[in-house]
């Protein structure tokens, strides 16, 4: 008898457990009559499907995995209307309710997504910036182009572009990084985004972390890249 007490508090306490540590996300993507739509991330450099839905009819649906730290997950929607390219939403999950709203023809452009604290960090890191990569883009296909031409005077000049664009782009994430220092969304910066950066402004990333940023994919990726760099 006290075998089945205990067998039964073990699993409560796991369903409890996974209840509390789940992400659900409540998504409508207008639009979509027919197709696949599978809910990401990356594990171990290669892409992994947590859960997926096949649509057909409806464009409002529900997808849910267990969260144990913040970090990007993606949303793709494989769409059976003929047309050669599918599109893949990124976004920064955490556990908790978070509700996602896009139309079919605007998923690269237009997604409103709610319930996520480090997403709307991640989304105003993007938007901060968003003119730097674009000039950065821009800079670097006409460096590439110069360079099929052998234009030596416009490599050169090309060459200096980007490196001045570059370190802009470093010194803004930089200070963002720094602004929202205690997020796992600055513990990604620094991780993914700026990993070249001088090490002293990453440990000063790493050093204003919360311990939960801390112990994020993105903290313990940061905290081997600064003891590697010293």
């Amino acid at each position: 008898m006290r075998k089945i007490v205990f067998l039964l508090a073990l699993i409560i306490s796991l369903v409890s457990c996974k209840k509390e540590n789940e992400m659900n996300i409540e998504a409508t993507i207008t639009g979509l009559k027919k197709g696949t739509v599978y809910l990401q991330k990356i594990t171990d450099s290669a892409l992994v499907n947590l859960d997926s839905i096949v649509v057909d009819g409806h464009d409002s649906f529900t997808l849910s995995t267990i969260v144990t730290a913040p970090e990007l997950f993606y949303i793709y929607v494989d769409k059976v209307d003929g047309t050669e390219y599918n599109d893949r939403i990124t976004f920064f999950g955490e556990k908790g309710e978070l509700k996602l709203y896009t139309h079919l023809n605007k998923i690269n452009s237009e997604v409103s997504i709610t319930g996520s604290k480090n997403h709307r960090i991640f989304t105003e890191y993007q938007g901060a910036l968003k003119n730097i990569n674009t000039k950065l883009s821009q800079a670097n296909v006409e460096f590439i182009q110069a360079q099929l031409k052998n234009n030596q005077e416009d490599i050169v000049s090309l060459d200096k572009k980007v490196s001045k664009l570059m370190r802009s782009k470093y010194l803004r994430a930089i200070q963002f990084a720094l602004n929202h220092k205690r997020t796992s969304v600055a513990a990604y910066i620094g991780a993914r985004e700026i990993s070249e950066a001088n090490v002293k402004y990453l440990d000063s990333i790493y050093n204003g972390l919360s311990k939960k940023a801390k112990n994020t994919i993105y903290g313990n990726e940061l905290a081997t890249i600064i003891k590697a760099r010293k």
